[in-house]
Order: structure tokens, then C-alpha cells, then sequence
């Protein structure tokens, strides 16, 4: 078929090419591409290639020349934006010179796809990870600038003579904080062949600047914790372990290992918010109740008197705690701003009570924990910290988007101080629920939250946690009576604000 072609511009400058260049290319033979060789992409994506230049036809695309027109200028003025592609990189449209779709492509430099060399057993070490070191810093200037996320295959990434690398899909992704980062260094730590522990803490270490520079430290524990429950086989442990723990160098020494699940109870404790009498409460029935496992979904201080005892007891109890906001306010001193005035009050007098080392301890508590069964934060899904977004009225289908959208079918989350869960079943409203046991079998998505234990806030006095049956895919809710006027008279004493103290009388 004979074409109209018309040149629609570099991405940058003047463009190199001329429309004899695309004619030529169009006569070779189209190569194939396959998964694990040199050449690969999506079945509908046609490749030229010769010596010097590759060609690409977008042959999902279906327009006609003015609607192709319209869609390669859009095309072109992103990628100018994003300033990621080689600069000579062209666009062009071909017109059948007779009725029928236009061909939608581009043409550039033959660039090295990475995945080539970085599988290659012999390849150094040292320069492969100076290749990686340059695909994160764009990967991660586009997620901080554009909110947007490159796709993580080594394949998408071409060496250039003058040892540049530059992205060679056309196309970019929503941001999801990390999570797709995660599953692409788990697969260099399985495939890689050249992977050692030392060239993995190198790794560790270029990631852990790039953070610094592009997100902040805070950040280092969000993908520490992703890429920790990313599957890597026992023989690869070794390497996520260098990799982890320098990335995480003089943030977290020790970390809580995750639930075993072993057992068929879990419980779920949130919101402790140094409440010491509602806490030894909870924990002297699980104790009678012989559950020793547990996840405590964040906010061990806060709003009450006792946040050094809260903060000794749980580190002692066994369970899983995870990071909330109230915690990372006090670890790091900066809760001026998302806290309401008697929250800050709390803060600053909870500040007097705990040592430098009960800061660090909440510093290096993890954001989240993802295993094969579940999800659990402080917050919410959709939070790129997992501790300061809600789950509530006007953001629980988002959150359940973002379950379905992860393949995660179960969610325990605190923050709200309400017990309960927002459930999705198919071909029926999403809807809150609140039972004393609620069977998650018939949801295939459940945000679930157990209430608080220091601080509830349904009208309900006493300590609320939650019980996971994981034989029976059951929630069980659980409020205990406590000794609240031992708090409120603790509370009295030290002159707390009589909002806070209000909340625990009836």
C-alpha cells in the first residue's frame, strides 16, 4: 500500500529524518518480537529495524489522518514535557494514498535495550548498577514532577552510544507510590545473573540518595516494606537483605517480623493514643485467650497520659506495630500542620514524657504490611504514606478501586476510631457495615477497622479491637469495660484539655 507520509517533529530540535528514511524502513521485514530476546513488546506494536535506526507503527491504534494528526501532536508535546525519549525521536503519520486508516509511528536512533545487557552473566557489576542508578533518577524525577510512573521493564530502556539511557515506550502510568518500583527489584533480584550482595547494597545505596533527593526520608520505609513483601526464593534472600538494609542504613536496625500465620486468630488493635489501662485491658484477654498473634494498625501515642508505658508494653507484646500519624508526628517533631489543636496539645506534652530512643523506635516503625492474604495500614490505600488518609464516607470506593486494582482483597486499617467495614460484592453497592461478627466470604474487597482502643468514637465506651478467624473468614468486633477513670484522672492531672478528656466519659 502506498502512503502520504507526513513528518510531525522531533522531540527535541530539528528532526534528522527525512521522509525517504521512513519509505525505506517500511520495505524491511517486520521482526518479531519475542519475551526474553532482544526485541520485545506487545503483539499489536510492529518493528523495522536496520543498522543505524528503529521504526515503530502503533498498529492498535485505529484513525483516520486528521484524528492521527491530532493524536501524534498530543504524543509528541508529552514527550516533550516529560523530556525522558532520545531528543531526535520523530513522530510521523502515513496516509493510504487510497481510503483507510492512517499508520501511527516514530523512528529514532537504534538504542541497546537494558534487559540485553543487564542479563548477560559477565556483564560488571559496577556499570550495570550505574545503568539502574540512571533509570531510577528518571523514573523517580517523573513520579515527583508529573505524578506519573514509567514502566519498570528493563526492556523499556535503551543505552545510548554516548551512555545516556532513555525511555523507549511511548507510554506512562498513574503514580502508585512505590508499588510497582517494589515488584521491579524483585525481579532483578531473581533474574539478574550478576548480582551479588555487594553490587546489591551498591544498589541499596544509589536508591536510598535518589529518595533522599526526589522524595524524603520518610519515604525509605515504604519501599523497604514493599520490596520486603515482594516473593524472592531463599537462595535470593541474601541479596534482598543487602539490598534492604542499606537502603535502610541508620533508619530501622530491627524490624517486626510480620504475623506467621500460623495461628487462626490474628487480632487487630488501632488507635491506642497512650490510653495504658484501656491496652494491658485488650492484652490480658488475648493473653486468656491464648492469641499471640496480632497487628497494632499504628497510633500507639497521642491524646492520652501514657505514651512511654504504651510504647514499653507493646514493644514487649509480640505483635506487629505498625506506623501512624500520631506516631510519625511525635517521631519526628512535626505535627504543626493535618492535627487539630487539642491533637497538637497531646503531641507536645506527650514529647516531654518519651527519650530519644522511644522516638526512634516509632521512627522506624513500617507503614504498612502486604502479605499474600492481606493488607494492613494506619490510614488508607490510596495514601502514598499509608497514615494520614481516611477511610470514610466520600473515599471508601476509592479505597476499594485501589483494593481491586492491586488484586489485595482484604484491608485492616485504624485512623477512623470507628469500628466496622466498608464491603464490596459483586453487582451490589459498596456499603458500610457494622455487626458484632461480619463474614467476609460474600465480599470480594473489605476495608475492615476495629475501632480504637484508647480513644472510640461511636458513642461506645471501652477498649475495641478486633478478632481476624482466618478458618472461617470471620471478623469478630470486641469492646472491653476498663478502668477508664484511672486515664481521665491521669489526664486530669497533667491538665489536659477537657475536649480530650470529655471523649472518654459517656
Amino acid at each position: 500500500m502506498q502512503y502520504n507520509i507526513t513528518l510531525m517533529g522531533a522531540i527535541a530540535g530539528d528532526s534528522p529524518y527525512h521522509i525517504e528514511n521512513i519509505e525505506k524502513l517500511l520495505t524491511l521485514p517486520q521482526v518479531a518480537l519475542e519475551h526474553g530476546q532482544v526485541f520485545t513488546g506487545r503483539p499489536h506494536t510492529r518493528l523495522h529495524i536496520d543498522d543505524h535506526n528503529i521504526l515503530k507503527i502503533r498498529a492498535e491504534l485505529h484513525f483516520d489522518e486528521k484524528s492521527a494528526l491530532r493524536w501524534v501532536a498530543q504524543a509528541i508535546e508529552k514527550e516533550r514535557v516529560l523530556n525522558i525519549h532520545f531528543p531526535t525521536k520523530t513522530w510521523f503519520v502515513a496516509a493510504p494514498q487510497e481510503d483507510g486508516e492512517a499508520l501511527i509511528g516514530s523512528i529514532c536512533p537504534l538504542l541497546k535495550p537494558l534487559h540485553s545487557l543487564l542479563n548477560n552473566p559477565t556483564q560488571s557489576s559496577s556499570e550495570a548498577v550505574d545503568w539502574l542508578e540512571k533509570i531510577w533518577r528518571m523514573y523517580f524525577n517523573v513520579a515527583t514532577i508529573h505524578n506519573l510512573r514509567l514502566d519498570e521493564g528493563l526492556s523499556n530502556f535503551g543505552l545510548a552510544k554516548d551512555g545516556q539511557i532513555y525511555y523507549l515506550d511511548d507510554d506512562v502510568y498513574n503514580w502508585d507510590c512505590f508499588l510497582s518500583a517494589a515488584q521491579a527489584l524483585g525481579v532483578y533480584l531473581r533474574g539478574l545473573p550478576w548480582l551479588t550482595e555487594e553490587s546489591c547494597a551498591e544498589l541499596g545505596g544509589c536508591l536510598r540518595e535518589l529518595i533522599l533527593k526526589f522524595f524524603g526520608q520518610q519515604y525509605f520505609t515504604v519501599l523497604a516494606e514493599l520490596i520486603r513483601n515482594v516473593f524472592i526464593p531463599e537462595t535470593k534472600i541474601h541479596l534482598l537483605n543487602a539490598l534492604v538494609n542499606t537502603l535502610m542504613r541508620g533508619q530501622a536496625k530491627t524490624r517486626s517480623e510480620p504475623p506467621k500465620n500460623s495461628q487462626r486468630f490474628i487480632a487487630l488493635l488501632a488507635d491506642v493514643h497512650s490510653n495504658l489501662p484501656a491496652l494491658e485491658c485488650v492484652l490480658t484477654y488475648l493473653r486468656n485467650e491464648n492469641i499471640t498473634e496480632g497487628v497494632v494498625l499504628g497510633d500507639v501515642v497521642g491524646y492520652g497520659p501514657h505514651p512511654v508505658q504504651c510504647i514499653e508494653r507493646l514493644q514487649n507484646s509480640g505483635l506487629v506495630i505498625l506506623k501512624g500519624n500520631h506516631d510519625h508526628g511525635l517521631a519526628t517533631g512535626e505535627f504543626t500542620k493535618g492535627f487539630s489543636k487539642t491533637a497538637q496539645w497531646a503531641l507536645n506534652w506527650n514529647m516531654t514524657q518519651v527519650n530519644a530512643e522511644h522516638r526512634q523506635w516509632l521512627e522506624n516503625l513500617p507503614p504498612m504490611l502486604l502479605n499474600d492474604q492481606w493488607l494492613a495500614v494506619h490510614g488508607s490505600p490510596i495514601d502514598p504514606l499509608f497514615f494520614y488518609a481516611y477511610v470514610y464516607e466520600m473515599t471508601y470506593e476509592r479505597n476499594l478501586d485501589t483494593l481491586e486494582n492491586r488484586k489485595i482483597s482484604l484491608c485492616f486499617h485504624g485512623h477512623t476510631h470507628l469500628p466496622g467495614m466498608y464491603g464490596r460484592i459483586t453487582g451490589v453497592s459498596d456499603q458500610f457495615y457494622v455487626q458484632e461478627t461480619l463474614d467476609l466470604t460474600r465480599f470480594s474487597h473489605s476495608l475492615v477497622c476495629p475501632g480504637s482502643i484508647g480513644q472510640p468514637r461511636n458513642r461506645q465506651l471501652g477498649a475495641q479491637f478486633a478478632i481476624f478467624d482466618r478458618t472461617e473468614n470471620k471478623i469478630h468486633f470486641k469492646c472491653l469495660d476498663y478502668p477508664i477513670d484511672k486515664t481521665i484522672r491521669d489526664m486530669e492531672a497533667n491538665n489536659f484539655p477537657h475536649t480530650l478528656v470529655n471523649m472518654l466519659k459517656p
